[in-house]
This record gives structure tokens, sequence and C-alpha cells, in this order.
């Protein structure tokens, strides 16, 4: 399968990644709940564990809830968004270890590793809205630390609704009925 076909492929079966980005905006929404209840390992904890499952509950909306078919399992894409979750995990460890000496670093670092991980969505998509939305969370993360805005606390908070708003307009683009497939082999 050569990459042009499996961008279309990937897009069509996970609706070009808008419900993932929907879901791990969800997640960071109950992070940063999390941490302005009970602090910021507590979010962090929310935040590691809730990442582990963006990609099975993404899965099953777009199968369940959108009908979309499994992308095939000759499909190159998909490796490349795998293969991007390593460095994304390496940013986490940093956060990790930060966690106990420097708590308002924790999610700005988490942004920027998660802004990273979108990198590789523009390869796995053929979409350069995901070059934008990396581009955005690790301006986020490292606005925070380098300028100290928006706050370490309110990081969350505004990852939370980049993804957001970025998942339903991708969704949205993507169900268009003026949508088709020469547009999305274009994107």
């Amino acid at each position: 399968m050569d990459v042009a076909s499996a961008q279309v492929e990937l897009r069509a079966s996970y609706l070009n990644g808008g419900p993932g980005a929907i879901v791990s905006g969800i997640v960071w929404l109950v992070a940063a709940l999390a941490s302005s209840r009970a602090g910021v390992p507590t979010g962090f904890v929310f935040l590691f564990f809730g990442g582990m499952t963006i990609f099975p509950i993404s899965a099953l909306l777009v199968r369940v809830v959108f009908r979309r078919d499994p992308p095939s399992v000759t499909n190159i894409g998909g490796r490349t968004v795998t293969e991007t979750v390593f460095p994304m995990l390496a940013g986490f460890l940093a956060a990790w270890l930060l966690l106990p000496y420097r708590p308002e670093l924790v999610f700005p670092l988490s942004a920027i590793a998660v802004g990273a991980h979108y990198f590789g969505f523009r390869t796995a998509y053929g979409d350069v809205v995901y070059w934008v939305i990396a581009a955005v969370l690790c301006g986020v993360g490292l606005g925070s630390i380098f300028m100290g805005m928006p706050s370490g606390a309110t990081v969350p908070y505004v990852v939370a609704a980049i993804e957001v708003v970025f998942g339903v307009w991708i969704t949205a683009r993507e169900l268009s009925p003026r949508r088709t497939p020469n547009a999305r082999s274009a994107a």
C-alpha cells in the first residue's frame, strides 16, 4: 500500500483523527479538574493513565457511533502514529521526574510531549492541520515554561480546549457531505 492510499484509508477509518483529539481533550479536562481539586500529582496520574484510554475509546467511537471500518492490516500509517508514542512517553517521564521539584512544569512539559506526538499525524493522515495542532500545543507548553503564560495550573485546561475544538472541527469537516474522496486526498 502506498503512502497516499494509506492516508486516505486512515482518514476514512478514523475520521481523520478528530474523535481521538476530542477524547484526548476530555482526558486533559479530567486531569485539569483532578489537579485543581487534589493537586498536580493526582492530575498527572489522570493524564497519564487516561492517555492510555484515548486510542481504545476513540477507536470504539468511530466503529460504533460513526460506523467506520478499521484500516487494513497492510496500512503503514498507524505505525507512524505508534512510533511517535515513544518520544511522547519520554516527555511524560521527564514531567514525572520533575513532579516533586517543579510541579508547575509538569503540565507544560506534557503539553510539549503531546504536541510533538501530533507532528507524526501529519504523515499518517496527510493533513497539515496536525502541524498546526502540534505547534500550538508545543507553543502552549513552551510559553508556560519560558514566559509564564499560560500558568502551569491552567495549561491542562488550555490543552483540553484546543484539542476539543480542533477535534470537533476535524470530525465535522470529515462528516461534511461536501467532502469528496478527491478533496480528502488533496488535504
